[in-house]
């Protein structure tokens, strides 16, 4: 069986034990540990028992380490997407989504579901204009929507409510009779 390769400093170690201290993202907190232990010489079966992780991810991480430090194994989608908007700015939405419907804030030819309610395609529009910050993936909306104390509804095409076009066609015909 070949020798690792891999061994972290004493120096090294500190750091990891100190940013496995202040990460508040579990995934982060999976990888340090894992790259810590596989750096320290610990079997990868131990590991993977320990951390919850595959028999290659150790490995992958332990490479990405080399390559691009501590950076390296943070959560990525973290530094990009999500904090687009500062905590003030997100308050700030909150606060102007509970005060305003759509139809008080929008165009109706910029809207492209009608209703009361706040939409995807509503919310990146007002995101886009009072903040100047656009989103990659139509979830970052949804999680802005939930943040903000609103739940995201799919909207059907079809209302329940409205008759179905037979019964429409029927009430038609005995309108024209009368």
């Amino acid at each position: 069986m070949a020798t690792r390769q891999f061994q972290l400093s004493e120096d090294e170690i500190r750091a990891f034990r100190q940013a496995e201290a202040q990460t508040r993202d579990v995934r982060e907190l999976k990888r340090l540990q894992a790259v810590r232990l596989y750096g320290t010489g610990e079997a990868v079966s131990t590991i993977q028992k320990l951390v919850g992780c595959g028999p290659l991810s150790p490995r992958q991480w332990a490479i990405r380490y080399k390559r691009e430090g501590l950076d390296g194994l943070r959560v990525r989608w973290a530094r990009g997407n999500a904090n687009k908007l500062t905590d003030v700015q997100r308050a700030e939405l909150a606060a102007k989504l509970r005060q305003y419907t759509p139809d008080q804030v929008l165009e109706p030819e910029v809207r492209v579901e009608r209703g009361s309610c706040w939409t995807v395609s509503d919310m990146q529009v007002v995101v886009e204009r009072w903040y100047g910050v656009t989103y990659r993936s139509p979830r970052s909306y949804h999680s802005l929507l939930h943040e903000c104390g609103l739940s995201y509804q799919k909207a059907e095409k079809v209302y329940r409510s409205q008759p179905s076009a037979a019964r429409v066609a029927d009430f038609e015909a005995e309108l024209e009779k009368k």
